[in-house]
């Protein structure tokens, strides 16, 4: 009645270490060999990212002239999205082409 427990618990000890042996091979044969990984990434998505410090370093900015406005910084999660709906007109004209929108409607 209790035999069976006991042949099949040798036999699994037995397999186990059969797998002991096997890695411990595997282990031998690969010493001394590197091994490298390679990741490649199609897309990254970054939700909400939470920057704690933000620092400028304007010293090493060169500026001689400047007309209009110098915006620095990091704008995360902006979508800027056209208010048309409608497609440009196109008209040929001497010097080119020439595109029409509608009026935006506020």
């Amino acid at each position: 009645m209790f035999f069976g427990r006991r042949n099949k618990r040798s036999h699994d000890i037995e397999h186990l270490y059969k797998e002991i042996l096997k890695l411990q091979k595997a282990m031998l044969e690969n010493q001394g060999k590197t091994v490298e990984y390679h990741f490649h990434f199609d897309k990254v998505d970054i939700h909400d990212p939470k920057l704690e410090q933000l620092s400028f370093q304007l010293d090493h900015l060169d500026i001689e002239d400047l007309s209009g406005a110098l915006n620095l910084g990091n704008n995360f999660g902006v979508h800027v999205k056209p208010s048309y709906k409608e497609k440009p007109k196109l008209e040929k004209t001497k010097d080119g082409l020439k595109f029409t929108f509608k009026e935006k409607e506020e």
